[in-house]
């Protein structure tokens, strides 16, 4: 008997909820009011939230992190995926977490009851939601089920790359739309929201920065997005208070991602790069003592604290996106200016007299840096090059190159006869052609 798709399997709880005993039915032996049936909207969002945290702050960036030489692998399977030793197991889940709790399938539910209560502001906000976890999905597997999702169908299609990167463009601009809404029935999420409060302005300008961020991803195949990037990210985030962040007590079962695995789970599996150290010192910059303990041999204990508030999209990535936006679009003034505004924030002089392809390397290497513990590093590792990574291995899974992106689920291939075996997986993803040279140096990319 063939299973559902993990993806299509989302709808079927619909389908189990309509079956139902009609004897006994009608008022209060229907609804009891001390036993609710259905999440409200603002629970559905705490879920939302934290599931679309634990996919930004968990395994993903670690992987990630190793694989764009900001970290060292230092134990078991961790030295293996740093030595690029991959398989469907090394990213099982990841898939998954995009659909199940707190994913699309939730989503949508906010969605559908924000729009049956007519809160604009709340149909936005979740709106956000699924262009950010969607853009990220499609940014770490290449196509996936987007449009068929949810349907209880049995093998849905997969939509290609850039189409999804399209839509969630539409869905973003739906979103500042709807953030936008006045009236009594707008209330949005309110004190749910534990990044934001609840504030639409900060979600639209959430959004415009998740715009710059998705429209750069297909820079490299659409080199004309330049100036729409430059636009979306001058209307994003405009200071660390507007940073999207992971809120965490420090609790029980409400720790830093990080705490609970550099601390609890598996201490000395993840390490500073001899690489990405030797970078910072040459650079002189203050970020070494903020991102490393001082002997160097784990993440900074302020950055494993349980109670740390994690950045997931920040300030720094949006001006530095505009910067780089600026610069290819020969507006070099502007790209400076941009790139010393996100200096400045983390307490480095101002750069003077640097241009072209000098200008760009600063700024590609302040995007690298400043993206610590978090996938964009990697990201913008496979659309520029720079810095410009020698491969950790010649050998393994990739064939001596840094891996472009993640395995498929083997649960959800398994699944779903329209995803390939791995051996028949892509390497690189639409959007991710190999770079013949570096952006930053123009010498030979070593690692694509």
């Amino acid at each position: 008997m063939r299973k559902h798709t993990f993806a299509g399997l989302l709808a079927a709880g619909a389908l189990i909820a309509g079956c139902t005993d009609n004897f006994l039915t009608g008022g209060e032996l229907s609804t009891d009011p001390n036993r609710p049936t259905e999440a409200t909207s603002q629970q559905l969002f705490v879920g939302i939230q934290s599931a679309t945290w634990a996919l930004l702050a968990s395994d993903p960036p670690r992987v990630t992190g190793l694989w764009a030489q900001q970290f060292l692998g230092g134990n078991i399977q961790y030295t293996a995926i740093y030595n690029y030793d991959i398989s469907e197991q090394t990213t099982n889940g990841f898939q998954q977490a995009l659909y199940l709790g707190g994913g699309m399938v939730d989503i949508r539910k906010l969605q559908a009851q924000a729009r049956a209560s007519n809160d604009s502001i709340f149909l936005g906000q979740a709106q956000v939601m699924e262009g950010l976890v969607m853009g990220t999905g499609a940014s770490m597997f290449g196509d996936l089920t987007y449009t068929h999702m949810l349907r209880n169908e049995l093998n849905p299609p997969l939509d290609p790359q850039l189409d999804i990167f399209d839509s969630i463009q539409v869905v973003l601009s739906d979103a500042i739309v709807n953030l936008g809404a006045t009236g009594p029935t707008n209330a949005g999420a309110g004190d749910a929201d534990l990044a934001y409060g609840g504030d639409p302005e900060k979600w639209i300008r959430l959004a415009h920065s998740l715009k710059a961020r998705y429209l750069m991803q297909t820079a490299e195949v659409r080199p004309n997005v330049y100036p729409q990037v430059l636009s979306e990210a001058n209307q994003g985030l405009e200071s660390p208070d507007d940073n999207w962040v992971a809120v965490f007590s420090g609790n029980a079962n409400e720790q830093n991602f990080w705490y609970q695995f550099d601390v609890v789970q598996r201490p000395g599996y993840l390490l500073p790069n001899p690489q990405f150290v030797a970078l910072l010192e040459s650079r002189n910059d203050p970020r070494l003592t903020g991102y490393f303990d001082p002997g160097l041999t784990r993440i900074a204990d302020s950055l494993r604290a349980p109670n740390h508030t994690q950045p997931l999209v920040t300030v720094n990535e949006t001006l530095l996106l505009a910067a780089e936006a600026a610069q290819r679009t020969g507006d070099e003034g502007q790209a400076l200016d941009k790139l010393n505004q996100a200096r400045a924030l983390v307490g480095l002089p101002a750069e003077s007299g640097v241009s072209g392809m000098a200008l760009l390397n600063e700024i590609l290497l302040e995007q690298y840096i400043a993206n610590f513990q978090n996938i964009e590093a990697w990201n913008l590792y496979k659309r520029t090059c720079t810095p410009n990574l020698i491969p950790a291995v010649p050998t393994g899974f990739t064939n001596g190159k840094v891996p472009a992106r993640f395995p498929y689920d083997a649960a959800e291939r398994n699944t779903n006869t329209n995803i390939p075996p791995l051996g028949s997986q892509p390497k690189r993803n639409a959007n991710d052609p190999p770079n013949a040279t570096s952006d930053g140096t123009g010498q030979q990319c070593l690692g694509q």
